[in-house]
């Protein structure tokens, strides 16, 4: 009797943790479906579902190409940095939506900095900016970013985009790392049909819409500082009340002149 009654004890616990972890499972399936970050990665990774993996490492993620063309640059485009900056990796998603290259083996880190990103701050949950210090005192993203340069760095080879905003300002402008001819120009001259832009700017050394130099250690400086070229970090204007649809509509021009070149 007593060992009918502990049967049957032990199958109830059973059940009832079996309960439990589909319980957990199931709460946890709310989560990640509710959770902008993997709303966002999901729709992304829907449209290039056919030419690109998914690679999580170190609270990142990244797509890059199922089948790598030696005989075409690598190129890699990342975006959010900052939370109050959508225009980039929405133009990012509006491009693999509705494009796909085949002047380079892209790939692509839509989403740098998931805190920002579930915030929409300028900082992250530190009160750190992500794309400031690097790499010296970077923030802990930044951390976790460059201590997997070796996943995707090399992707970085043939050239790099960093998708931007400026949320202070009505003037739109790039940094131009390291170029390869006149392309960083040619963006420039993007921006410049849409969007007036910095000039004479102390602070920025702006020329006409060009910044050549920057003291903040940014993601963009440190690439070009390990030879990646073309090096460039687009700059809209988020403050001058331009609607996100025209901020987006130049940034997938921006990203087509660059995979292209």
């Amino acid at each position: 009797m007593v060992y009918k009654q502990n049967d049957v004890y032990r199958k109830r616990t059973a059940k009832i943790k079996s309960l439990n972890k589909g319980m957990r499972s199931f709460r946890s399936f709310l989560k990640e479906e509710t959770d902008p970050v993997e709303v966002y990665l999901r729709e992304f990774g829907d449209a290039v579902a056919q030419t690109h993996e998914r690679v999580d490492f170190n609270n990142h993620t990244l797509f890059k190409p199922l089948n790598f063309d030696s005989n075409l640059p690598n190129k890699l485009l990342m975006s959010c940095l900052q939370g109050d900056e959508p225009a980039g990796w929405a133009a990012l998603l509006e491009y693999v939506k509705n494009n796909k290259p085949e002047a380079a083996n892209v790939s692509y880190i839509p989403i740098m900095s998931k805190e920002v990103f579930r915030s929409g701050n300028h900082e992250d949950d530190m009160g750190i900016n992500p794309n400031q210090r690097i790499p010296y005192k970077p923030s802990r993203e930044a951390v976790r970013l460059l201590a997997a340069q070796n996943i995707w760095l090399p992707l970085a080879s043939g050239g790099f985009l960093d998708l931007h905003e400026d949320p202070y300002r009505d003037f739109g402008y790039m940094y131009v790392w390291s170029d390869t001819g006149d392309l960083g120009q040619r963006l420039i001259d993007i921006i410049g049909e849409k969007f007036p832009l910095l000039h004479g700017f102390d602070e920025f050394k702006a020329i006409e819409g060009r910044i050549e130099e920057d003291e903040q250690g940014m993601l963009g400086d440190y690439l070009a500082s390990l030879g990646v070229s073309p090096c460039m970090t687009t700059e809209t204007p988020a403050h001058g009340g331009y609607a996100l649809s025209e901020r987006v509509g130049v940034q997938v021009e921006l990203i087509k002149e660059f995979i292209n070149d």
